[in-house]
């Protein structure tokens, strides 16, 4: 097998396969531990339970993560596509504009060095993206009514990851593409890669960093941690705290795999081994928690809300009452 073929298939495994697999690895070996310190027999009721709790993958939390989950994959594919054209439009401007101020430069030959370090250095700025909107999202009110809807889940779980509203993809997706598509416009230049290259080498780095911090653990109940790499990379138990409603938790880990802007930035928290970690959003607010258990709470509240913050004057008598309710 060639190693491009290599790459593009480590590339194209199925996300669900690597999600699903690494929940149960996780749920097989903290169940046998348990087993170990507790000495009791194996049972494989005992492990279902383990992995699924009962009480709360039955709760309304779990049941709107499903519905949310479904939506996002039968529609995100469009949302994301003002992305996608921000970063053609931006990395064919930031290549023509190079090749209009430096016409006699000739491009170098592209080594797997050069590869490397393309793609460790487009890592690294998605990555700055990804915690730029995701500490915007916390800190601008208007914003926060959207990003909310993610931190209401009451218990964590795989299908969490896509719980939340579609437009965070718009505007997210629009500063992700704009800061991708510089480095990649600059590579196009200097060693002739297309934007499909560009691309590719970030889906890799993406991929093997999706892998290395045990993402797919991020939105679980196990609190797995990755020691001494944790300086590096956000743990699955550092994104858990990131969901903690508890007072030294809040606005901690906006990090999506890299733990290194929190550090930078002072937004940076080492859970403890036994760490109390309440889910939900501050104080519990039950008026507000109950409003994310139906899809009108999730995707039109918000909005109205918004709306109030852009004009604060607007008359409420033109919503209609059964809005203005869940608002």
């Amino acid at each position: 097998m060639s190693l491009d073929l290599f790459f593009h298939q480590f590339v194209n495994f199925p996300q669900f396969l690597i999600t699903w697999g690494a929940f149960f690895t996780a749920g097989i070996v903290t169940f046998l531990i348990q087993l170990y310190q507790n000495r009791k027999i194996l049972s494989f009721i005992a492990f279902m339970r383990h992995c699924f709790p009962f009480d709360v993958w039955s709760a309304k939390t779990v049941h709107m993560d499903v519905k949310i989950y479904v939506i996002r994959k039968l529609t995100d594919f469009l949302i994301l596509m003002p992305s996608m054209a921000c970063i053609v439009a931006v990395s064919k401007f930031v290549s023509n504009s190079l090749r209009w101020l430096l016409p006699n430069y000739v491009e170098a030959h592209p080594t797997y060095l050069i590869i490397v370090g393309c793609s460790i250095v487009i890592f690294l700025v998605v990555e700055f993206s990804d915690y730029l909107v995701h500490y915007l999202e916390h800190r601008i009110p208007f914003l926060w009514e959207l990003h909310k809807i993610h931190h209401s889940a009451l218990f964590l779980n795989p299908l969490t990851t896509k719980r939340g509203h579609s437009l965070p993809l718009v505007y997210g997706g629009i500063a992700g593409g704009i800061l991708h598509a510089i480095p990649a416009g600059v590579f196009a230049f200097l060693f002739g890669l297309t934007l499909t290259n560009v691309l590719f080498l970030g889906a890799i780095a993406s991929k093997i960093g999706t892998i290395g911090t045990l993402d797919p653990l991020k939105h679980s109940h196990f609190p797995v941690s990755l020691g001494w790499f944790e300086k590096i990379l956000i743990s699955p138990h550092m994104h858990q705290v990131h969901h903690s409603s508890l007072a030294p938790h809040l606005d901690k880990n906006f990090g999506t795999n890299l733990s290194i802007y929190d550090w930078m930035f002072g937004t940076a928290y080492r859970p403890s081994k036994n760490e109390t970690i309440v889910y939900g959003l501050t104080g519990h607010d039950e008026v507000a928690m109950q409003q994310y258990d139906t899809l009108i709470g999730v995707y039109i509240s918000p909005l109205l809300k918004m709306w109030r913050m852009i004009v604060p004057t607007a008359r409420s008598a033109k919503v209609p009452s059964t809005l203005r309710d869940i608002a």
